[in-house]
């Protein structure tokens, strides 16, 4: 039997994508994530709790956190997390946001929402 070595950052790269991660869950696994040393990019609607879980974050671990406030529901949504996410290897997202309709695969979804 071999044991496999591949670490989480290895198999994940370097930055990963939490939506949803002002606090809960969502935070939860932001936290969690950064702990097994990613880098991580926090989403959520509001600008303030998200500074707070960054700052959390940064100072129980040492990886780099961005903050995107960016509300999902809205139709330009996906251009602000492309904007703030370009210049970063991305290898993991945790779709963890409350409040939207969207029901399914994320990725299979429609890029904008109707309402």
């Amino acid at each position: 039997m071999t044991t496999d070595s591949v670490t989480f950052a290895d198999r994940y790269g370097p930055w990963a994508l939490v939506l949803g991660a002002s606090h809960g869950i969502g935070a939860s696994f932001a936290r969690q994530i950064a702990e097994r040393g990613l880098n991580v990019v926090l989403v959520a609607r509001h600008a303030d709790p998200l500074e707070e879980t960054a700052a959390t974050l940064r100072a129980a671990t040492g990886v780099e956190v961005r903050t995107l406030a960016v509300d999902l529901t809205t139709p330009d949504m996906l251009d602000r997390l492309v904007e703030g996410t370009r210049d970063l290897d991305v290898g993991l997202v945790v779709y963890n946001a409350g409040g939207t309709d969207a029901v399914g695969r994320f990725v299979e979804g429609p890029a904008t929402r109707r309402r």
